[in-house]
């Protein structure tokens, strides 16, 4: 299996310990509701993740006293499949989660299950063990969680929004889809189902592109500024030449002249630094309004050219 972003933040939430009676039934809930299929006629749960290969199973003993009838591997994909169809075991899950085993349908979400803070980081853990994925940031900021069931993603999203980290949700191919695009609402999610060292890659992410952005946005600003500082000297270097090609650089006065050498002498120079090149310097405005009279006196015709 490739190792992606979204298996390594998955590594990191099943090596979190299972110590609390609570949690562990909160996080074995939310693996459940999003599992593959959870019926009364049976549990069954498909999973490509080696640790959640050995999490899923330990989650289900500690929180029901359960084990799995069949756990087989396919041979193409390396994908595990979990299978609990024993009537006494399924109604000892169903009992512990307040649910009917009679009942033909049990994606609804008991909020009972849920009443502490630690219970519903745990519940969220276990519904993105087993339906959530997260891109990797250095490319795109996406997380999502997946559901085919309506009511379970409206209730879902509920919940989240009252612990302040609302979803967007849009329907995918007959799925329900909530997901994240903000980098803070992502980090904020992850740092409650126990992952934090995912949300802070997710934030050096972030500060990497921004800080990237703002070099390039001041390097093309930059570029620009220059390109317009070389057609500006280009263009006051043509003027200067046809001034004096035409004889009338030496009649003009004694300012205009010295800042037309300063120029050509200094043909790469912007209007701060040939400023810098006077003594005493001269004031910037004061130079550009110079070269733009030398501009504008090479833009009129000689003496005896016919005006265009």
């Amino acid at each position: 299996m490739k190792h992606t972003f979204t298996a390594s933040v998955k590594e990191q939430l099943c090596r979190i310990p299972a110590d609390r009676p609570c949690c562990t039934l909160a996080e074995a809930y939310g693996i459940l509701l999003f599992a593959t299929s959870f019926t009364p006629r049976g549990i069954r749960h498909i999973t490509e993740q080696e640790t959640m290969e050995r999490r899923f199973p330990m989650i289900m003993q500690r929180a029901f006293g359960v084990t799995f009838d069949t756990r087989s591997t396919r041979a193409t994909g390396g994908r595990t499949i979990f299978t609990l169809t024993n009537p006494v075991q399924l109604e000892r899950v169903f009992g512990k989660l307040g649910l009917d085993v009679t009942r033909v349908s049990a994606l609804r979400l008991n909020r009972a299950m849920l009443e502490d803070d630690c219970c519903c980081a745990a519940f969220l853990r276990g519904v993105f063990l087993a339906g959530g994925s997260v891109a990797d940031p250095a490319r795109r900021y996406h997380l999502e969680l997946v559901t085919p069931y309506y009511n379970l993603s409206r209730e879902l999203v509920s919940l989240l929004q009252e612990m302040e980290l609302e979803p967007k949700i849009t329907l995918r191919r007959a799925n329900y889809v909530l997901y994240y695009k903000s980098s803070e609402s992502i980090e904020n999610f992850l740092t409650l189902i126990g992952a934090p060292i995912y949300a802070m890659r997710v934030m050096s992410a972030k500060v990497e592109k921004d800080v990237r952005n703002q070099v390039n946005r001041r390097v093309n600003c930059e570029a620009a500024n220059i390109g317009k500082t070389v057609d500006a000297a280009y263009n006051q270097l043509r003027a200067i030449e046809r001034l004096r090609a035409s004889g009338r650089l030496d009649g003009l006065p004694d300012e205009l002249r010295t800042v037309a050498d300063a120029r050509t002498a200094y043909p790469d120079y912007a209007l701060t630094p040939l400023a810098q090149t006077f003594d005493p310097p001269m004031r910037r405005a004061t130079l550009n309004y110079r070269l733009l009279k030398l501009v504008e006196l090479a833009d009129k015709p000689a003496p005896g050219e016919d005006e265009k």
